[in-house]
């Protein structure tokens, strides 16, 4: 079973995404399952740090509104096997679009599947942190 780490602070621009790939990629070297899960709704950017952003199609907020299956969602970086993936956030929608709930259901669904699921938290205190904290076992801040 998983566990759930957000990454977080209260200020953007202080290298939360940087410091969610670059330890999501150092696991997966180490030879643990990773899947790291972008929550910046609207502001994405855990998947262009990657080089994943053209392989694109679905997100987080799809998954939840049941547009898609986690399992579709899921994007490998075939850099690492079968050792490191994102689950990205929705580039065009609401931040309110993913409630806290959604996002533990989400995240208890990745558990049994991965060693670390890598919570990459958008700035501030509102409702993303909310969303991200929510499916959280412990914070890196």
């Amino acid at each position: 079973m998983g566990k759930a780490i957000v990454i977080t602070s209260g200020k953007g621009g202080v290298g939360k995404t940087t410091t969610t790939a670059n330890l999501g990629t150092a696991l997966a070297l180490l030879g643990k399952r990773v899947c790291l899960v972008d929550l910046d709704i609207g502001l994405r950017n855990l998947d262009v740090i990657l080089g994943l952003d053209n392989r694109i199609i679905y997100n987080i907020v799809d998954v939840a509104q049941g547009t898609a299956k986690l399992h579709q969602a899921l994007i490998k970086d075939k850099r690492f096997d079968d050792k490191l993936y994102l689950l990205p956030a929705a580039q065009n929608t609401d931040k309110s679009a993913l409630e806290p709930e959604e996002v533990k259901a989400i995240v208890e669904e990745l558990k049994p599947d991965f060693d670390y699921i890598l919570l990459d938290c958008p700035a501030g205190i509102e409702q993303g942190f909310m969303n991200a904290v929510a499916g959280a076992d412990e914070a890196i801040v």
